[in-house]
């Protein structure tokens, strides 16, 4: 699913603590084309870096906020 771009994510994820963004960083690193991975808990955010689908990663991402019930929305 790479695109070959590469691009830079940001998603607010109603993370609250460290297991969420684990959690998160678990998912993500099994995507095709994600280079880099940070997650903030206190500011609530996840940036992703590399030449993954934009549209997978939201997936991914809105399927973890459905299953944790935390709200996940991307920025930019």
């Amino acid at each position: 699913m790479s695109e070959g771009k590469k691009k830079v994510l940001k998603y607010y994820a109603a993370m609250t603590c460290g297991g969420c963004s684990g959690a998160i960083t678990k998912i993500l690193k099994k995507i095709e084309g994600v280079e880099e991975i940070k997650t903030d808990v206190d500011k609530k955010s996840v940036v992703v870096s590399g030449t993954m689908d934009e549209k997978y990663v939201t997936a991914k991402l809105m399927k973890w906020s459905k299953a944790s019930s935390k709200e996940v929305k991307l920025i930019e």
